[in-house]
């Protein structure tokens, strides 16, 4: 008789949390099932071999995703919503297509360098677009159908108030 990979009831944990919050790194699957690291990166590597999961290395990174369950797309926007910062910059211009470098700076609350820093590796990844005129560089997301429903799907994942915020507008906003 077959093993069922996931009789395991930490493994099970593991996965149902991989599936339900995509782009999940390693050392927040531990704190958010008060698992042990040794246990998590064991259980990792156990469904990693056999195609369960994957996992993709996005910066300093390595988001876990269930297998066959989102597009590559999706992971680069997952990967960017997965952090405070960038988050908030992209629910700013989804909200704010075409904001400029001064205005996001100062109604985020970021330093020039933090928000440069940001914008350009969501540039360089095409999650956001840079538009150019005589009055200086705006920016807008790429593609916000991605974004949104990224965000809306699972609004749950991601603890944050501001996330449900701005679903409930951009909810409204579409219909």
């Amino acid at each position: 008789m077959k093993e069922d990979p996931l009789q395991l009831e930490s493994r099970k944990k593991i996965f149902d949390l991989i599936g339900t919050t995509p782009g999940i790194h390693f050392r927040e699957i531990s704190r958010r099932l008060d698992i042990p690291m040794g246990v998590v990166e064991y259980h990792l590597n156990y469904m990693l071999k056999r195609d369960m999961i994957v996992a993709r290395v996005e910066g300093r990174y390595k988001r876990y995703y269930a297998e066959g369950k989102i597009g590559s797309r999706e992971k680069t926007v997952l990967a960017f919503l997965r952090k405070d910062v960038p988050r908030t910059i992209l629910m700013h211009l989804m909200l704010n297509p075409g904001a400029r470098h001064r205005d996001l700076k100062s109604e985020l609350g970021l330093s020039g360098s933090t928000l440069t820093f940001h914008l350009k590796k969501m540039i360089r990844k095409g999650v956001v677009v840079e538009m150019r005129d005589e009055g200086g560089s705006g920016y807008r997301v790429s593609d916000p159908d991605t974004v949104s429903r990224t965000l809306i799907i699972y609004k749950r994942s991601f603890m944050d108030d501001l996330v449900d915020s701005f679903t409930e507008t951009w909810l409204d906003m579409e219909f």
